[in-house]
């Protein structure tokens, strides 16, 4: 059946196929449709316990997104994009004719609040439609908080291949030459960029970049270390790194990469730093020059890394999709050890 006017509503955060499906469906069940477009003051409070909800995009990031696609498909002039500040949003406008509202499996209960209220105010219950499913490559259903968690990307595909926990991957020559560009930004003053990071989503790679946010007091989540410097063994404990507390705040994952390789162990200890609450010293028997990688694909969304660039100072690289797709793309083409 096609309705005259259909309501939806939601965030719309880091917009992905389960977003584009889900307005396709919108769409084929109504002449018109209302999106109610959640604010951000909405989000903060309806996020106030996600500790990642700091990388929900503002709201015109995701109104631009919406616009996006509502043009790509070439539907803009059937829709009208409203802003929110509650669960209800247009739905309780005694002027507006709604015939059905859009949800996913998960918002039915919100549905079924809407409908409660409108009986209260006497006005008729609205269809509810649920809209189908859409899951990524891991088989979950694909979600923003995922995307922002740096799992998968806005094509449901996982940026940790099942291919890279069975087997080394070892380096290839023609790989060689890429890696040595910086992989980021050069940073020559450290100092002056302390105020600006998310001290949570923060890592080093290297002994000399560690020591050095050591030392500036730098707070950082990560770690990784293997006590050599240019393949030379400079320290022989972590004391002489300058670790300002080694006792219930840090982990320690002691685990063994060969020269230009990338573990299934390293991939999985990288995993778990990203989960513990804890600051974390991937402490590496072999060489941590590739960690960086691993890292980036592990990574949350917004996290940023730091490793040293002889001769010339610090690259930090800013985790993003784009930057995830990068280091994917780099690894995939790595020689599978048997």
């Amino acid at each position: 059946m096609k309705y005259n006017l259909v309501v939806c509503g939601g965030t719309f955060d880091h917009f992905h196929k389960g977003h584009e499906e889900f307005l396709r469906f919108s769409l084929s069940h109504g002449n018109n449709l209302i999106i109610g477009l959640t604010s951000d003051e909405y989000v903060r409070k309806s996020k106030v316990k996600d500790q990642k909800s700091k990388l929900i995009e503002l709201y015109e990031e995701r109104k631009i997104s919406l616009l996006n696609f509502l043009k790509q498909e070439r539907i803009l002039d059937r829709v009208k994009i409203v802003k929110i500040e509650d669960v209800f949003g247009p739905t309780l406008d005694k002027s507006l004719q709604i015939d059905a509202i859009v949800v996913s499996k998960n918002t039915v209960p919100g549905a079924e609040l809407i409908n409660s209220k409108r009986k209260e105010l006497g006005l008729k219950e609205i269809e509810v439609l649920i809209a189908p499913s859409v899951r990524g490559e891991d088989g979950k259903l694909i979600s923003s908080r995922q995307i922002r968690d740096g799992e998968i990307d806005t094509d449901g595909k996982t940026f940790i291949n099942p291919a890279f926990l069975r087997k080394p991957l070892f380096l290839p020559k023609d790989l060689r030459y890429a890696l040595k560009k910086p992989f980021g930004n050069l940073i020559y003053d450290l100092s002056k960029y302390q105020s600006q990071f998310k001290l949570d989503l923060v890592a080093t790679v290297g002994d000399v970049t560690t020591k050095k946010f050591n030392d500036l007091k730098i707070i950082h989540k990560i770690s990784v270390i293997d006590f050599n410097v240019g393949r030379k063994k400079i320290f022989s404990k972590l004391d002489e790194l300058d670790f300002p507390d080694l006792t219930s705040k840090s982990i320690i994952f002691k685990i063994k990469n060969p020269p230009s390789n990338i573990t299934p162990l390293l991939f999985k200890a990288c995993q778990k730093a990203w989960g513990k609450n804890n600051e974390l010293i991937i402490l590496i028997d072999g060489e941590e020059d590739l960690a960086v990688l691993p890292l980036v694909l592990t990574a949350p969304l917004g996290t940023n890394i730091f490793y040293g660039q002889p001769n010339e100072g610090v690259v930090r690289v800013e985790v993003t999709e784009e930057c995830k797709g990068r280091a994917y793309d780099l690894v995939s083409r790595f020689k599978v050890l048997s």
